[in-house]
């Protein structure tokens, strides 16, 4: 394995060891950035000089994806509600963790990264 493919194969572990461990908050922090993202780009694309294209669905849909990707990695957007909710989420966490639903999405992380890591190749999968 070269040290590009070592790299990536400690992203991509890091990353579902991190979802895996803190699923609820990543999923509001996710789905929180998402919103907050999607309308803050749906506003810019409608607003403005109205003679240029707009691209609204497009741009929403791009802000929505920015906004995902910046919950997940800073808790953007999500600052105030993640701050007042991360303690009731951690409390819960592992219990979730053990119920059917939480074995089942960690189980399809863990697929995932088995996948991931055999795309990247050089490992044990």
């Amino acid at each position: 394995m070269n040290s590009i493919q070592k790299v990536a194969y400690h992203i991509v572990s890091s990353i579902a060891n991190d979802l895996r461990e803190n699923t609820l908050t990543n999923i509001v922090s996710i789905a929180a950035g998402g919103i907050g993202g999607g309308v803050k780009a749906y506003r810019a694309a409608t607003s403005g000089f109205t003679m240029l294209e707009r691209k609204v669905a497009s741009k929403t849909v791009s802000g929505v994806l920015k906004g995902m990707g910046e919950g997940y990695i800073f808790g953007k957007g999500t600052v105030s509600v993640i701050a007042s909710v991360t303690n009731k989420i951690a409390s819960v966490e592992r219990w979730f963790d053990n119920t059917k639903v939480g074995k089942a999405i960690d189980n399809a992380i863990t697929r995932v990264e088995h996948g991931l890591h055999k795309l990247i190749g050089g490992g044990a999968y």
